[in-house]
């Protein structure tokens, strides 16, 4: 059967074929491409949707409402795009645009800091409250709000699902952003999970409250307005709808089993453990063995885990890894910190810190959150930490944490936070924690504007090139450009040598980039494709006959082409060749025409047979037979005085004129 849409995306100019644009349908995760001369097809349920195509070099198109019947079960519903290409001269974002940017950025950047000091409530006192009453919210009553906030709120909401729970729950996501349905190239995308354990609720009700607080106030507030025009930013309320449920129906909210999922398994113990090694000049810093590095991902590995991957955990895995996320902070409770990476241990380190090459960068990140909050930075509630931050294996060791599989799997830097000693607080006491949180949840978001951005092309075809991975001299770990050739790179202030490199490719370095306290750097690489002849010196007997015949073929291709390319020599050479070619063919012509005239003709074996006159007052006298005859020629061993014969050996004249 046929369902859903189908259809062809075209250029708008010349009405060719667009392959590969990205077909994305709101509120589903699952994506598909269009295939040669850009025909698609996404199978669909009844009901009403919007349709985003995005393609490299072309405006995205948005369709809204599109009903789908399938009424016709033998026809899906045909929905054509016709994209406008983005103007041609050049690939290279203008400097107006770059700088344009960087006066957001360094706006947005005065903000955050303005939080993390003692203007805090000055910034707060600007920005309007949610609505309605400080409550727990269970699965029907959250799906209910955030339906709500996205029908009041569709030109900067969408509202999707990347999954669903052991006990099919769907794991729902709000995007709020000025273009919600796709990714804008060259704007950072970053994302909040709250609720991992189902018993720590501060952070899923904060996440809702932090929806509306960021809707309310879009175009109202020039912070918040700013925000959301030049970040996109996705928000999922809860990770563990299942342990909630359970332990919002407890009168008691005593640590049991609602931290767990419906198969009793702690989510943050669940991802794919990370193997470190110490790095060979600097035993103090630990990275992920080669196996574990981001850079080797692929998403048909996560069927290939070793243990148990639980669903809710598969579908974040899946979310992480196809959206290109460059800041993420996932809130529990149970104390009062911010915590990064890394919570594993190598088993023989001599120190309890596991610090990750981006230490310096992990503890301003950390510490955005832990100045911005009233408390958290003093570090004095039921665990001391020192300035409200800690590296997770410091305090205690993790293995298959969420955190970890981020930094170590993505180009995302994520943070654990902490967001207070209880973890199930009463009802009344909400209102204090959103107070307390409100202002860290935007500053900490905020510092997605620091360190590099920019794009990577190639040098000739200005073709924005995806997968090539960004290397900070110095830091070993690496980002990569996504599909419009985009990236960001989250770094402290300071001057660093900038490198990007892709297969095919030759790399290139941007030496002494100066990195501020605010505005990120923009940068811009053009790679050239390498020359096929510069391969590297293969070894083996096989690998030099290929070499060897390469190089041959190589050879011959270039004096062909130096003779082709002497005008005279070859117009000479080409002549006397056709008309040799076209002497002989007229000698056969002439030897044919000969012994076809004297074929001497015999009463047995082959006899040629004169061809049909078309004047009939030329034909001779036939018999014909009262029945007709058939109408297949059939050879006769018969003589040849049978006149009722068709065709005759015997005629005498011509039977053409």
């Amino acid at each position: 059967s046929h369902l859903g849409i189908k259809g062809f995306i075209r250029d708008a100019e010349t009405q060719t074929g667009i392959s590969g644009a990205l077909i994305q349908v709101e509120g589903i995760l699952h994506q598909v491409r269009s295939v040669q001369h850009g025909a698609y097809w996404r199978l669909l349920l009844p009901g009403s949707y919007n349709v985003t195509i995005t393609a490299a070099g072309y405006i995205s198109q948005t369709k809204v409402n599109i009903k789908v019947t399938n009424e016709n079960i033998t026809n899906a519903l045909r929905l054509d795009f016709h994209l406008q290409p983005i103007a041609h001269g050049s690939s290279s974002s203008s400097t107006k645009d770059v700088s344009s940017t960087n006066d957001v950025y360094n706006l947005l950047s005065n903000f955050s800091e303005k939080l993390m000091s003692d203007s805090r409530e000055t910034v707060i006192k600007t920005l309007i409250e949610p609505s309605g009453d400080f409550l727990y919210h269970d699965y029907d009553k959250m799906i209910a709000k955030l339906k709500e906030l996205n029908s009041k709120y569709p030109n900067i909401t969408s509202l999707y699902t990347i999954g669903k729970s052991n006990e099919q729950r769907d794991l729902w996501v709000m995007i709020v952003s000025d273009q919600p349905l796709i990714h804008e190239a060259g704007e950072p995308e970053v994302k909040y999970i709250g609720n991992v354990h189902g018993d720590e609720s501060v952070g899923r009700e904060c996440l809702i409250l932090f929806i509306e607080y960021l809707c309310v106030n879009y175009g109202k507030n020039d912070y918040i307005t700013q925000l959301v025009n030049n970040v996109r930013i996705h928000i999922m309320p809860t990770m563990n709808p299942d342990g909630f449920e359970y332990e919002y129906k407890q009168p008691v909210h005593a640590q049991g089993p609602g931290r767990l999922n419906a198969n009793k398994i702690d989510l943050n113990r669940n991802f794919p453990k990370v193997q470190l090694e110490h790095l060979p000049d600097n035993n103090d810093v630990v990275v992920p063995k080669q196996n574990s590095e981001n850079g080797g991902n692929r998403l048909d590995k996560l069927s290939n885990i070793e243990h148990h991957l639980e669903p809710e955990v598969r579908a974040v895995m899946h979310w992480s890894l196809i959206y290109p996320f460059v800041l993420s902070g996932n809130l529990h409770g149970g104390a009062l910190v911010a915590n990064y990476p890394f919570d594993n241990r190598i088993s023989d380190s001599t120190t309890k810190e596991s610090k990750s090459p981006d230490e310096q960068t992990f503890q301003m990140l950390a510490r955005s959150y832990s100045h911005a909050h009233p408390n958290m930075h003093k570090g004095d509630a039921c665990i001391k930490f020192n300035d409200g931050i800690t590296n997770g294996a410091a305090w205690y060791v993790i293995d298959g944490g969420m955190q970890d599989w981020s930094y170590a799997y993505t180009s995302d830097m994520e943070v654990t936070i902490e967001l207070g000693c209880v973890k199930y607080p009463k009802q009344t006491e909400l209102k204090s924690y959103w107070d307390d949180n409100k202002g860290a949840l935007l500053a900490y978001i905020t510092q997605v504007v620091h360190g590099i951005r920019g794009f990577v092309y190639d040098a000739k075809t200005k073709i924005p090139l995806s997968g090539v991975v960004i290397h900070v001299h110095g830091i070993q770990h690496n980002v990569t450009t996504y599909r419009d050739g985009d990236f960001f790179r989250l770094l402290t202030a300071g001057v660093y040598d900038i490198t990007a490199e892709r297969i095919g490719y030759e790399s290139e370095t941007k030496q002494n980039i100066l990195v501020g306290n605010q505005s990120s750097t923009y940068i811009e690489f053009k790679l050239k494709r390498k020359d096929s002849s510069a391969v590297s010196e293969s070894k083996g007997p096989l690998a030099k006959f290929v070499n060897k015949t390469t190089s041959s073929i190589q050879t011959a291709y270039r004096q062909v082409k130096d003779f082709v390319l002497n005008r005279t020599l070859f117009l000479i050479i080409s002549g006397v060749c056709a008309l040799i070619l076209a002497s002989l063919f007229a000698m056969v012509v002439v030897y044919l025409k000969c012994c076809q005239g004297s074929t001497v003709r015999s009463r047995t074996g082959f006899q040629r047979y004169e061809r049909l006159v078309q004047d009939e007052n030329d034909l001779p006298v036939m018999t014909r037979q009262k029945n007709g005859r058939k109408n297949h020629v059939m050879a006769s061993d018969s003589d040849d005085e049978d006149d009722q014969t068709l065709f005759s050996s015997n005629m005498k004249k011509s039977m053409i004129p």
